[in-house]
């Protein structure tokens, strides 16, 4: 049914089926909202060489990063933010990882700033990349899924997942679980190898008195980087 909005008497908006019209009265002003800039925050990328254990990071250019800003890279603890920029440097809150070789070979960091509408330096170290859940009673079947290309049924309780986006490298974190529609007494285990950055494999199988590998009814994955 049409209908209008008005405020003091003034039309803001008719509604006629599915269509919303704004009346001549409303002004909309690009002030009133967030602009691009505001939203992103400032990204560079690694150049230069550090020790793997000092809070110093060395940039080719450190324009538009601030003290505050949070650090996302390969690494740095999630939550790390700059305390202090020099000419060529910027200072962190907390010491790089001792296994950083991505970072000294050049893996992109990003800066990010705290007051953001959506600020990624949050919650970005700690992000699943990629999720699935399959149905594998006969052909392994995507039931839902994030960022997964496809399945393929490599072998028995061996499943092959491909990404829709590749990973930057191998050093993801995969958690696998998987069940079994069957009361025989035994451990049932699965886990993820081969880890690649357009695909990994889950194995699944049965651990008794040795290992044999069988399809799972439900196997579930997710992917941290």
């Amino acid at each position: 049914m049409a209908g209008e909005i008005q405020l003091n008497s003034v039309s803001l908006a008719t509604e006629s089926g599915s269509a919303i019209t704004l009346g001549s009265a409303v002004s909309l002003n690009s002030a009133a909202y967030a602009s691009t800039s505001e939203v992103q925050g400032t990204h560079t990328t690694f150049s230069g060489s550090h020790s793997d254990t000092a809070t110093t990071i060395n940039l080719a250019s450190v324009s538009g990063i601030s003290a505050g800003d949070y650090v996302v890279g390969e690494g740095i603890a999630t939550g790390t933010t700059v305390s202090s920029v020099g000419a060529s440097s910027v200072v962190i809150s907390a010491g790089l990882d001792t296994d950083s070789v991505g970072i000294a070979g050049g893996e992109p960091i990003s800066f990010y700033k705290s007051n953001k509408v959506l600020s990624p330096g949050l919650v970005a170290g700690g992000l699943c990349r990629a999720w699935l859940q399959i149905d594998g009673t006969t052909t392994p079947t995507i039931t839902a899924s994030y960022n997964i290309s496809s399945v393929a049924d490599t072998a028995s309780g061996i499943i092959t997942v491909t990404f829709l986006t590749s990973m930057p490298d191998a050093k993801y974190a995969v958690l696998t679980t998987g069940t079994r529609n069957d009361p025989e007494s035994a451990y049932d285990q699965s886990h993820a190898e081969e880890l690649n950055t357009t695909y990994y494999k889950i194995r699944t199988g049965v651990y008794s008195t040795g290992a044999v590998t069988t399809d799972f009814d439900l196997v579930s994955s997710a992917v941290f980087r």
